[in-house]
């Protein structure tokens, strides 16, 4: 049986499998530059996942001080529904539970139920709307937010 694989921190060595997993999973993806010059802040971190030496999804995030935003999660499109979305939101809760960080927000387009799935099923509750948020898509934003001290409530088996 194969080992599961573990979600880890990337850095700049993986940043030819960021902008190839951007490519394949966005219409408006990140270039390399874009990604090496938030690499080289210390507030920009990438939670990634690897499977026989392929980035398979990653989610990136800012935290600065007690709060985090969610910049991107993908998932590569031969991986989903595997859990992979989920495990990367866990590994994030985990290291915001660690590092002192009291809520955690992000923007998600409304068309895209997976995601919103995914959020809300982490405890994430609507707070506002961005209109035409989307500049390739002109789609309207949900504004999600979660107070960790609210994921810290929830019983174990409910925890991401």
């Amino acid at each position: 049986m194969e080992q599961e694989p573990d979600v880890i921190f990337l850095s700049r060595e993986h940043v030819d499998g960021l902008v190839a997993l951007e490519r394949i999973c966005f219409t408006m993806p990140w270039d390399e530059a874009q990604f090496s010059r938030l690499m080289n802040g210390e507030h920009f971190k990438v939670l990634g996942i690897m499977e026989h030496g392929e980035l398979k999804g990653y989610l990136s995030f800012l935290k600065v001080r007690d709060q985090a935003e969610i910049i991107s999660l993908a998932v590569h499109p031969d991986s989903r529904r595997r859990g992979m979305g989920k495990k990367l939101m866990k590994a994030l809760l985990d290291y915001c539970r660690i590092h002192g960080v009291q809520w955690v927000s992000l923007e998600v387009g409304l068309s895209n139920v997976p995601a919103v799935e995914l959020y809300t099923g982490c405890g994430f509750q609507e707070v506002g709307r961005r209109e035409k948020y989307y500049s390739d898509t002109g789609e309207d934003a949900l504004v999600l937010q979660l107070e960790m001290a609210d994921a810290l409530k929830l019983p174990f088996s409910q925890q991401v």
